[in-house]
């Protein structure tokens, strides 16, 4: 009797001790990865881990990048199938915003706060012009997933913008107008092709973002005026 004593108390000993280590154990999902909140699931994510959440941009401007080149190849051919390089176009394009050298967006110059707040400036001049994009017979679920993207992304770089001392400088420009058929597809290949650019130089900045200092939003250190480094 003691030793069947003994054997029902050792049993219930590590049966307790089991269940407190599947309780400090982390859920896994059926893929064998942590699983991920879900969308309205977002607001309880600490955002005190901008490292992290400049992961979660890129993962965004990526998704972006892929469905705007995506549309843009589907655009290119339904209306101008009888030529298959893109590159027969570029005398007809139209100029739209792009990021450029003098943005702060490059490594040899990178200024987060400038490159973000041009970031912003490019990205709201698409969203306000993408109206021509949703007049085309095109995917319909393509044309509402970027639209609905691209305003995930600039909320969250507004949101950044908001903490540090980036500065937007809205982009002025005339209204685009279309005089015929032709000049419609040649204007929304146009905004999807200059678009696509646009969204594989940001991602190439926000991931440039996410690798330095940690990821920690930093205001650029000014070097004063001759010091060595300005001589290099």
């Amino acid at each position: 009797m003691p030793s069947a004593l003994n054997k029902a108390l050792f049993l219930s000993a590590t049966l307790a001790v089991l269940i407190r280590l599947a309780d400090a154990l982390p859920a896994y999902s059926g893929m064998g990865e942590l699983s991920e909140t879900s969308g309205d699931e977002v607001q309880h994510v600490d955002v005190k881990s901008p490292l992290n959440d400049r992961q979660k941009w890129h993962r965004m401007a990526k998704d972006l990048q892929k469905h705007v080149k995506t549309l843009r190849d589907e655009q290119f051919e339904t209306e101008f199938r009888e030529t298959g390089n893109m590159t027969a176009y570029e005398g007809i394009r139209i100029s739209t915003p792009l990021l450029q050298p003098s943005d702060g967006c490059l490594s040899r110059n990178f200024s987060t706060e400038r490159c973000l707040g041009r970031i912003y400036s490019v990205l709201t001049w698409y969203k306000e012009n993408w109206s021509f994009i949703e007049k085309e017979n095109l995917t319909s679920p393509q044309v509402n997933d970027i639209k609905y993207e691209t305003k995930r992304l600039l909320e969250a770089i507004n949101s950044q913008l908001q903490v540090g001392d980036g500065q937007v400088d809205p982009i002025s420009s005339a209204p685009l107008s279309v005089s015929s058929a032709w000049t419609q597809k040649t204007t929304v290949h146009s905004i999807l092709f200059n678009f696509s650019r646009v969204m594989i130089d940001t991602c190439r900045a926000i991931q440039y973002m996410s690798k330095r200092k940690g990821g920690h939003w930093v205001k650029d250190i000014k070097t004063p005026r001759g010091s060595p480094s300005d001589k290099n």
